[in-house]
């Protein structure tokens, strides 16, 4: 009978309506149920339990019992003692109401059949279900084993580690902060179902949510790689590495200066710049995000938790410029994409994830922006219709019907130049004046404003006039007491905000320190506008447009250009801001939170590019890291910067490299795009003096050698296609410019060969690894061919051999876009072995180190966002590090890892087996 009850009901409902079917649903399975007799109640506390499970249900052999046991706790089953034989009684006294599946671990787990019973045993809605699971979640807690300083979570039930935190979110924030407080937990837990509790939380958690999402990119099944990975985030974030009780971490973090991050959450998913977000409230109380890029897709995302809604939606054939949702007359959800170079736009259904009739042609030129616009009124002289514009590289302006698919009259012209950016606004009031209506606003390369009546397609007064750079973009926003502002963001730098009624500038809004590409207007829980824009600085500033003031700090975190940003608002009323770049992201900032204080402003503010470590005459271990046109040295073991930055070089310097003299003295030599070689003590002077040598092109690497003699050599080459030899001391060349290679040299690096000779190899543009004898300016043997793709590193190493202890052997390792590694005898240039192979992406820098029992470790780090240490005598990858960004650089001494990527230096002390 409960089946026949159940199965009549499976249609889906809501609200009241749901409290209704379930009670019927439970007046057929208590009577049901009563044909057990006096065993019923068991029965009922034992399938009551499968109704708090979560995911695909409970492990009977442990779970199952213990969240029973936990319910009877105040029932009349309360002195009852579950077991096993209970479960494997009620499985089978009550099969017909249960289904099987696999949980966690690949173990058998159980659910009830219908979500409808689930909710009447729940006892929904009802007050009592926060201490129901507030118990659950104690009771869980005590099954994880106790461990060296906490408790033992790898050892914990796998359904622990992929529902706990949701049992212990329903509990409420008093259950869930201590969980989330335990690093040892997060680095077990699932990301799966922790990222959507910790994606844009509570201020209380804002900080753990804030670590974990940096870390959430990186995490995976090995809890000692999660360990490791959140313990570097919260270095980064908070500046402290908290430890993960119970799990030994992959590596441990001395050093996390990461560029600023304000950031809440970073989407991830597109394959090239992201010119495009725009937000949308659905039903049920979500969030809807937005965004198109360069891969040509437009995607969706949950904005709060941060996953994908569907996939993307794919159809244009070219970039997608800027993204905009509308609403038709009868409720439903519309969403506008602008085609870029196919100069189609192209108009979606967002919640089913499909197109919504054809492609909208009839512009020449490339389409950047997309906007809609509602007609007010109940359909008489145009009211209640939804409009749509779009702006073009054909210096036009078009408007469409978007439900028909057809275009509304002809294009709108009047400006001289490309169009970038069109926006909607309503004049609120009572039909006079101006009252109601729809205004259409449009910015230019021709760095005017104009103003349109989208019914007419009128001009509306002159162009707003003022900006001394293009305008890239427009947008309206209504003030407190109802008035339509409209503002213009220009690659002048500069935000301006007008009365669009009168066209008279109210405010300039400087701050920026590049081009502003975008505005938008959002209004704040207690009803506060504000104004956000972003910039080619990699900033997102917020304003108050009523008074012109900023309202906080720049809003740090993107690692290019940020090309657009709206604002949506959660089920909660609290307003987010979201932002697209060039570094492929999206990100979701708090734009009302004050000014941020929660990041380590420490060492560089953009991507390193090279990193080497050296040892001081008292035997100090540092590090050099270059980033942009700065040089900064920094103790590794400490995770401090010693003293400034060295600001030398006039444009981004590529290359950094350590040497000592015979008598201790340390040496740093750095090499750049300003053509230049420059050397220094670090310990002794803050900046490097003039050039020790200048090149007739871009200085890729510079690489210290020690003579047979005990003279100290410097190395450099470049793009000039040359290697040149200085001695470090005098500056003087050492014979002439070493010449081969038939392209740019992008790596060199110094070798001592078993007889004390001393080597040189270079990698360059033309595939080959060249090997020199620098004393004497000549090519020891012939070119090394074999790889693909140009070489961008070159490192020198020893391996000890297969005879005597003593036995070592000189490595060459090489480095390519093909995405190898090889290994060459750098005194016959044969090859050894076959290339090493992993990497799905350039490899663009190799460093030697030492493991336990002195094997030799080779580090190669890649675009394809990972660092690889390989074990050189077996040739197999004992370590992948996954990081958040491409990885430009890697140094190694030991097991000491220093890596260079876009956001920053890290130094990570490795973790290997054998140790």
């Amino acid at each position: 009978m409960v089946r026949r009850v159940l199965a009549g009901h499976g249609r889906r409902v809501t609200g009241s309506g749901v409290q209704g079917l379930a009670t019927d649903a439970g007046a057929a399975f208590e009577a049901d149920l009563a044909r057990l007799g006096e065993a019923a109640p068991l029965a009922r506390l034992l399938l009551a339990a499968l109704a708090w499970a979560r995911g695909p249900g409970l492990g009977w052999e442990d779970i199952w019992v213990l969240l029973a046991q936990a319910l009877a706790t105040g029932s009349s089953a309360g002195d009852h003692q579950f077991s096993e034989d209970d479960v494997r009684w009620v499985q089978s006294k009550a099969r017909a109401y249960l289904v099987t599946s696999r949980g966690p671990g690949g173990r058998p787990a159980y659910r009830l059949c219908d979500d409808l019973l689930a909710t009447y045993l729940r006892g929904e809605p009802g007050p009592g279900a926060a201490k129901v699971q507030a118990r659950i979640t104690s009771a869980l807690l005590r099954t994880v084993p106790a461990g060296p300083g906490g408790r033992d979570w790898p050892a914990a039930h796998p359904y622990l580690r992929a529902h706990l935190a949701e049992h212990a979110a329903a509990a409420g924030y008093p259950v869930l902060e201590p969980l989330l407080a335990d690093m040892g937990f997060l680095a077990t837990a699932d990301p799966a179902t922790l990222g959507p509790l910790l994606a844009i939380p509570d201020r209380g958690l804002r900080e753990v949510g804030r670590v974990f999402q940096r870390a959430r990119p990186l995490l995976g099944e090995d809890p000692r790689d999660n360990a490791a990975y959140l313990a570097e985030a919260a270095l980064a974030v908070t500046g402290t590495a908290a430890p993960a009780p119970g799990v030994a971490p992959r590596y441990r973090t001395r050093l996390a200066a990461a560029r600023p991050d304000d950031s809440l959450l970073t989407l991830t998913g597109h394959r090239g710049w992201v010119n495009g977000v725009a937000f949308a409230a659905v039903p049920g109380g979500r969030l809807m995000m937005a965004s198109g890029g360069d891969d040509r897709e437009v995607r969706l995302w949950d904005a709060l938790t941060g996953g994908s809604w569907g996939g993307p939606l794919a159809g244009h054939t070219g970039w997608v410029g800027s993204v905009a949702f509308g609403t038709a007359p009868d409720g439903r959800l519309l969403l506008a994409s602008a085609g870029g170079d196919d100069q189609t736009v192209r108009v979606w259904d967002p919640l089913a994830g499909t197109a919504h009739g054809e492609p909208l042609a009839g512009h020449t030129g490339w389409v950047f922006s997309v906007a809609f616009g509602a007609v007010q009124g109940d359909g008489g002289a145009g009211g209640g219709r939804l409009l749509l514009a779009s702006a073009s590289y054909d210096r036009t302006v078009r408007l469409w019907d978007p439900l028909a698919g057809a275009a509304l009259g002809g294009p709108l012209t009047g400006h001289t130049d490309i169009v970038n950016s069109v926006a909607f606004g309503t004049v609120k009031g009572d039909g006079e004046a101006g009252g109601g209506r729809l205004l259409l606003a449009s910015g230019s390369r021709d760095k005017t404003v104009r103003l349109w009546n989208p019914l007419t397609g009128e001009s509306l007064g002159d162009p707003l006039t003022g900006h001394s750079g293009a305008v890239f973009w427009v947008a309206f926003g209504t003030a407190p007491d109802g008035r339509l502002l409209l503002a213009s963001a220009s690659w002048d730098q500069t935000v301006r905000v007008w009365d669009p009624l009168t066209g008279g500038l109210l405010h300039q809004l400087a701050g920026h320190t590049g081009w502003v590409n975008t505005a938008a207007f959002g209004t704040g829980p207690d009803g506060r506008l504000l104004l956000a824009s972003a910039s080619s600085d990699q900033t997102v500033r917020v304003w108050d447009p009523m008074s012109g003031v900023s309202a906080g700090a720049a809003l740090e975190g993107h690692a290019g250009w940020v090309n657009a940003v709206a604002f949506g608002t959660g089920r909660d009323g609290r307003l987010l801001l979201a932002s697209a770049s060039d570094d492929q992201t999206v990100r979701v900032w708090d734009p009302v939170a004050t000014a941020p204080d929660w990041h380590v402003r420490a060492g560089h503010t953009k991507w390193v590019d090279s990193v080497a470590f050296g040892t001081g005459p008292d035997g100090r271990l540092l590090l050099a890291s270059a980033s942009d046109a700065a040089v900064q040295v920094w103790d590794p073991c400490q995770g401090v910067p010693v003293g400034a930055p060295s600001s030398a070089h006039t444009d981004p310097v590529r290359s950094v490299a350590f040497g000592n003299f015979g008598d201790g003295r340390l040496l740093l030599a750095s090499s750049g795009d300003d053509k230049s070689v420059r050397a220094w003590e670090p310990l002794a002077a803050p900046h490097a003096g003039g050039p020790l040598a200048v090149h007739g092109a871009a200085v890729r690497s510079v690489a210290f050698g020690t003579g047979p003699d005990g003279r100290l050599l410097l190395a450099s080459a470049g793009h000039d296609k040359s290697i040149r030899v200085w001695d470090a001391d005098t500056g003087a060349p050492v014979g002439e410019p070493l010449t081969g290679h038939l392209d740019c040299v992008d790596s060199v690096a110094f070798g001592t060969g078993p007889d004390g000779r001393l080597l040189l190899a270079s990698g360059g543009g033309d595939q080959t690894v060249r090997v020199w004898d620098p004393l004497h300016g000549e090519p020891v043997g012939a070119s090394l061919v074999g790889h693909g793709g140009p070489v961008r590193s070159v490192a020198f190493g020893t391996v000890k051999g297969n005879g005597e202890a003593s036995e070592e052997r000189l490595l060459l390792a090489s480095a390519s876009d093909d995405q190898t590694v090889r290994l060459w005898n750098p005194l016959t240039g044969e090859p050894i072995g076959e290339p090493l192979t992993g990497h799905t992406g350039w490899v663009g820098s190799l460093a030697f180190g030492t493991g336990p029992h002195g094997r030799a470790l080779l580090a190669s780090a890649s675009g394809d966002r990972t660092v690889r240490v390989w074990d050189l005598m077996t040739r197999a990858c004992t370590v992948t590090l996954r990081r958040r960004t491409t990885v430009h650089a890697v140094a190694m001494t030991g097991l000491v890892l220093a890596v260079g990527d876009d956001e920053g230096l890290s130094v990570l002390e490795l973790d290997v087996p054998g140790r």
